[in-house]
């Protein structure tokens, strides 16, 4: 009998890397020249709001260990049981266990053609839509990959398919824990929202006006 499973423990908060800081740069790049124009920007224009939420991408980082199991079964479990008698207990011909070891990273994030901003109104409030943020990816640091560890009966060996099949499952699994981390996704839309209202902000001056951001709970 097969089991599949793994061992997730994720970082302190202090670990879950925001890059807010980008803020600022984000800021001294919009900020407004000399001269004014009245030339018209399009607030949606993908490429801008792209470059936000890549922007706003959070990673998080979890210590994760793959395990597969496999309980001896059939032939092997004849041969322990009854023709090893009584040593079949200690020989356990058939049974297999497998351990790796790593460091999981999760990015949690926007996506971009979700977003909806609306024209500025006549007193310059710009309607935005902002959705919830999701997982975007989930994959190994591979520098962080420990030597399988495994224990295994006598007769028996663990294949490449049987470790490419732990370590799967542990990621879906990963993957799992990281959808039902309401702050992490919570940090990246507010991430996301911060660095909009700013090219927002900015873009106006650039016009020499002056926008605010009304922030709404549907698609516009």
């Amino acid at each position: 009998m097969k089991k599949i499973g793994q061992l997730i423990k994720k970082n302190t908060p202090g670990s879950i890397i925001g890059i807010i800081t980008i803020v600022i740069v984000m800021g001294i790049l919009l900020l407004p020249n000399n001269k004014k124009t009245t030339k018209q920007v399009d607030l949606s224009e993908y490429s801008s709001v792209n470059a936000i939420c890549e922007l706003a991408t959070l990673r998080g980082f979890y210590h994760n260990v793959a395990m597969y199991t496999e309980e001896p079964g059939g032939g092997a479990k004849f041969f322990n049981d009854v023709i090893a008698w009584p040593f079949g207990g200690f020989i356990k011909t058939g049974y297999k266990q497998l351990w790796i070891e790593y460091s999981g990273i999760v990015e949690a994030g926007i996506k971009a053609g979700e977003i909806q901003i609306n024209s500025p109104s006549a007193d310059g409030v710009v309607e935005v839509f902002v959705p919830d943020a999701q997982i975007l990816s989930v994959y190994a640091d591979e520098s962080s990959l420990s030597e399988p560890i495994s224990e295994k009966g006598l007769f028996t060996t663990i294949s490449g398919e049987e470790e490419a099949e732990a370590f799967a499952t542990a990621q879906s699994v990963m993957r799992q824990e990281a959808e039902n981390d309401q702050e992490l996704l919570d940090r990246a839309k507010n991430n996301a929202k911060l660095i909009l209202e700013q090219y927002i902000i900015n873009t106006g001056k650039e016009m020499g006006v002056e926008y605010s951001v009304k922030w709404i709970k549907k698609p516009l």
